[in-house]
């Protein structure tokens, strides 16, 4: 297979062009009635599709919810229904989880939750999720062999921030290898 030139793909520069609108519903967009679990999905789906949506596997599950809850990181919902805090967690733990482990992400969550009420922590971690996979799509699109990829680092969310960053990584680099493979199977070749 020979080298493509990321910058130059059409494909690889109109899914800059959408991330660069997106946005993760912040904690005052997302629906403050409670949902049920197949409403709930739909939100979530809806949310990150942009996002994690390329990958054959579901984005989250209600066996996935299910066990969020049985391992404590994400309140039992009242009489079935799950409410603005539920929905916002899980988005969090659906983004960390394509990067860090359960374990790490209920400690990364415990402790920047210990300083911040969860409305300003959910809002700023879709704030430096925007912007990281921003910076690491810039990146591969660039035709400059020496930029740097520069996040901004905050020491008091280390483990949030890395796995953040190494999130924003993961997505762009599954991008890239999806667009490889369609060019692969479009010229002719095997699927990589």
């Amino acid at each position: 297979m020979e080298n493509i030139s990321f910058g130059s793909d059409q494909r690889m520069t109109e899914y800059a062009a959408a991330m660069a609108d997106f946005k993760l519903p912040r904690w005052e967009q997302i629906p403050a009635l409670g949902l049920y679990m197949d409403q709930v999905i739909t939100v979530i789906d809806q949310a990150l599709s942009l996002m994690i949506g390329f990958n054959e596997e579901p984005i989250i599950t209600p066996s996935m919810i299910n066990n969020y809850v049985k391992l404590g990181m994400v309140r039992k919902p009242e009489k079935k229904k799950y409410s603005r805090e539920h929905i916002a967690s899980l988005i969090v733990i659906t983004i960390l989880k394509q990067s860090a482990s359960i374990g790490n992400i209920r400690l990364g969550i415990d402790t920047a939750l210990k300083n911040s009420d969860p409305q300003s922590s959910y809002d700023s971690f879709c704030d430096y999720v925007e912007r990281s996979v921003r910076i690491v799509i810039h990146t591969a699109i660039s035709n400059d062999e020496t930029v740097q990829l520069e996040f901004s680092f905050n020491s008091r969310h280390a483990l949030i921030t890395m796995a953040v960053c190494s999130f924003a990584t993961k997505i762009v680099t599954a991008k890239m290898v999806s667009i490889l493979r369609e060019t692969a199977t479009s010229d002719g070749g095997q699927t990589v």
